[in-house]
């Protein structure tokens, strides 16, 4: 790890636990996808976690430094984009932290919360949000989601323009924060409220929605869910390809990873128990027998396991 441009070790460490230099050390295809995982998702998370609170202060403003890079570790790219060699995606292979940029992160309306349900809603645009904002929660023990808080921003009640307006509010819940992921999902449409689905939300003009963990990956209750995917026999008419999921129980950060060229319309995202659908899209002609042959799909609880027996194993 040491050789690929930043070291991970302190990631790793901080959101899976104290591992000792053994873990770094060792070798091997293995350990090494479960390294490059835990690492990429530490970063997401991290930078995450400073954006947002950097959202929750008088600053108007945040640049990320850097976009891309050509590793696929947890640096401060959030596109591993390299030269055009075998195993690199042209157009950049977007990192978990791309799809939290997408997904929330930048967006000009977003909703975000704390351990203890301290919660605040965004309005970073030059206009006035008119709509709602929906706190739900996933519970990993039964896999299903349940609705906390709906806040209502039509008519006189919008949040007035940016950039910095903010609104703060609390919600409760009873499950500790272990056992579940806070889902905060914002749309522009007043008549319809954001129904979150298999995983994402599913609204008429929907401005943001975020996943937001209340403890480290570390320590999250995780069952062990069996996530399957089946891609689709034939493209959509935009180009795109279908990708079937389905789960017996809650999975959290669900990534899929392929050599095709193109990226994922989501990714690194958590699934309550049944089935969705994402989309693949490729940067140029879709190769779609190349997609479904190395198409690899992990989520957090595969690799929760102390790093004492997987280094056994290993080696």
């Amino acid at each position: 790890m040491a050789e690929r441009n930043y070291p991970c070790d302190n990631i790793i460490n901080k959101y899976f636990g104290e591992h000792p230099d053994a873990y770094f050390n060792s070798t091997g295809e293995a350990i090494f996808k479960k390294q490059l995982f835990q690492c990429m998702l530490g970063q997401a998370l991290y930078l995450k976690s400073t954006i947002e609170h950097r959202r929750s202060v008088n600053e108007l403003g945040c640049l990320v430094w850097q976009l891309n890079e050509i590793w696929p570790t947890g640096g401060w790219g959030s596109l591993e984009y390299g030269t055009p060699v075998p195993g690199q995606v042209i157009g950049g292979r977007w990192k978990p932290l791309h799809y939290f940029y997408s997904r929330s992160l930048f967006r000009d309306v977003m909703a975000t919360c704390d351990e203890r349900g301290a919660c605040y809603v965004k309005n970073d645009s030059p206009s006035a949000f008119e709509g709602s904002c929906i706190i739900s929660s996933l519970s990993f023990e039964t896999g299903q989601i349940s609705r906390l808080s709906v806040l209502d921003f039509s008519g006189t009640a919008a949040l007035p323009a940016g950039a910095g307006t903010k609104q703060l509010f609390n919600v409760t819940y009873d499950m500790p924060s272990t056992r579940q992921l806070l889902l905060a999902s914002c749309s522009s449409d007043t008549s319809v409220l954001p129904r979150v689905t298999a995983y994402g939300a599913d609204a008429a003009n929907l401005v943001s929605f975020n996943e937001i963990a209340l403890t480290t990956p570390e320590l999250m209750q995780l069952p062990e869910a069996n996530v399957v995917w089946e891609v689709a026999d034939a493209p959509n008419a935009d180009g795109s390809i279908d990708i079937l999921l389905s789960t017996d129980k809650a999975a959290v950060y669900v990534t899929l990873t392929t050599l095709a060229h193109g990226h994922f319309s989501d990714n690194a995202f958590a699934m309550k128990a049944g089935a969705g659908r994402l989309q693949f899209i490729p940067f140029g002609p879709l190769d779609r027998d190349l997609l479904r042959r190395s198409l690899r799909l992990e989520h957090l609880q595969q690799y929760q396991r102390s790093w004492s027996s997987a280094f056994v194993e290993y080696i």
